[in-house]
């Protein structure tokens, strides 16, 4: 007598268009996943600017300003590697803030140096392809696990009550 099946049939999915999924950028078939991620990272933005925003939005805006940053490492909008930079140091001072007083508000320039980062993170996630993001995105989590080349608000915090 033959033993029965343990687990239930799954079918792989089917891929309707495999080229232009490999190759393609996130504007085709992909473009739902980048409406949804720009509609999340600048709806983040809005609330920080307004005053209604917290710590969720910050990470959020974390997120996003690290995987521009590791996008530019990998040569992708290299030419952006400075403002994404500077996006990053403006979310670092926002953080310091919100870590001693629990608002999490831009002053004038920290926003227009995010402004300009969050554009050039738009322009970088129109012209790739769906796997650079996820390469992206896991090379970001790699570091963070490893604490390769990363730092926290707390540890800047105790570095410049070490340095007063």
């Amino acid at each position: 007598m033959k033993k029965p099946r343990n687990k239930r049939y799954v079918p792989k999915p089917v891929s309707l268009n495999p080229l232009s999924e490999v190759f393609g950028g996130l504007s085709g078939d992909h473009a739902d996943h980048l409406r949804v991620l720009n509609i999340r990272n600048h709806a983040a933005m809005a609330a920080l600017t307004t005053g209604t925003g917290g710590r969720e939005e910050w990470d959020l805006l974390v997120g996003a300003i690290n995987i521009a940053n590791v996008m530019c490492e990998q040569g992708i909008g290299d030419e952006f590697r400075a403002a994404t930079i500077a996006g990053r140091d403006a979310l670092m001072a926002v953080g310091k803030r919100g870590a001693t007083t629990g608002r999490f508000l831009f002053r004038g320039d920290e926003l227009a140096a995010m402004n300009h980062a969050l554009a050039c993170h738009d322009a970088q996630l129109e012209n790739v392809r769906a796997i650079d993001v996820d390469r992206a995105s896991n090379e970001v989590m790699r570091r963070i696990r490893h604490n390769i080349n990363s730092t926290n608000v707390r540890a800047e915090l105790a570095r410049d009550a070490a340095q007063q």
